[in-house]
């Protein structure tokens, strides 16, 4: 019997993080049953779920179908109408109750291994705005600080604090769609996370590739990383092993605006599987 003793990460990214789906979906059916726990925040998430619920094909459908006629991400006349001005949080959340309807949830809830999604916790007593302002300002100075730091540490200097979701214990494809959106949320674009009268946002804050997560698995002992923008520098070899894009992801993490960028994305992360192979075969070594 094969030993589940791998941990799986998947980054947050927007709409690169679809690069992972490419990936996974030439390498599942060897990497999957050697897995102890997946980890991901943001779009990562998504992804988790997407790939984990076995619809692919009518996620993807349903992506295209509800982008249809959207020429713009952010649309000040809505504000005027008192509306949201960006599409995304809608469609974000019917993509997900799309992958996790006919059998998905059920697929999702019964994995044999954790499904863990990072959201990060806004400190107490800080109105929503300015804890907003705190952590994208926390983000920013330490990206130009340290601009090859891959795992974030500023944002829980300033208060933020990591909290850690499996989304097999969620009851309905509600619940899971929630969580996924909390860890995604970034206003206005996302809607801000509530989860047990707490507020959360994007779990990327905490890390943007949270390994640390799948690494708190005890029976985990190696850990596949899969970025959405090329590293320099990566340390390769136990216990973390990384994966990222040879060249940059052009597209927008957040245009949601009707075409093919998703679509691309998916086929550059299939197209450089091969490129990737050498990693893979250690990681299950």
């Amino acid at each position: 019997m094969t030993s589940r003793d791998l941990g799986l990460t998947f980054a947050g990214g927007g709409n690169r993080a679809f690069y992972q789906l490419g990936l996974l979906n030439r390498w599942s059916d060897r990497l999957l049953p050697r897995v102890a726990a997946v980890a991901a925040c943001s779009a990562g998430a998504c992804v988790a779920v997407v790939l984990l619920s076995g619809r692919q094909t009518e996620t993807r459908q349903r992506w295209h179908e509800l982008r249809k006629g959207v020429r713009k991400n952010f649309d000040a006349r809505r504000l005027l109408r008192g509306e949201n001005p960006t599409p995304h949080g809608p469609i974000y959340r019917a993509v997900l109750l799309s992958a996790l309807a006919d059998g998905g949830f059920e697929r999702l809830r019964s994995q044999p291994f954790p499904v863990l999604v990072l959201t990060a916790r806004i400190p107490r007593r800080v109105p929503t705005a300015g804890a907003l302002l705190l952590g994208l300002a926390a983000y920013r100075l330490e990206r130009r600080l340290h601009p090859r730091r891959l795992h974030l540490r500023y944002s829980t200097r300033a208060g933020f604090s990591p909290a850690v979701h499996d989304l097999r214990s969620c009851h309905t494809p509600e619940q899971v769609a929630e969580l996924v959106l909390a860890s995604s949320a970034t206003p206005p674009f996302t809607p801000l996370g509530r989860i047990g009268g707490e507020r959360h946002v994007d779990g990327g804050l905490i890390d943007g590739a949270p390994a640390f997560v799948a690494e708190q698995v005890p029976s985990v002992r190696k850990n596949l990383v899969v970025l959405t923008r090329p590293w320099r520098g990566l340390p390769q070899g136990g216990p973390r092993y990384y994966v990222a894009p040879r060249r940059p992801i052009e597209v927008s993490a957040w245009d949601y605006t009707e075409g093919t960028q998703v679509d691309e994305v998916i086929a550059r992360g299939e197209a450089e599987s091969d490129g990737h192979e050498a990693t893979l075969r250690e990681v299950l070594g």
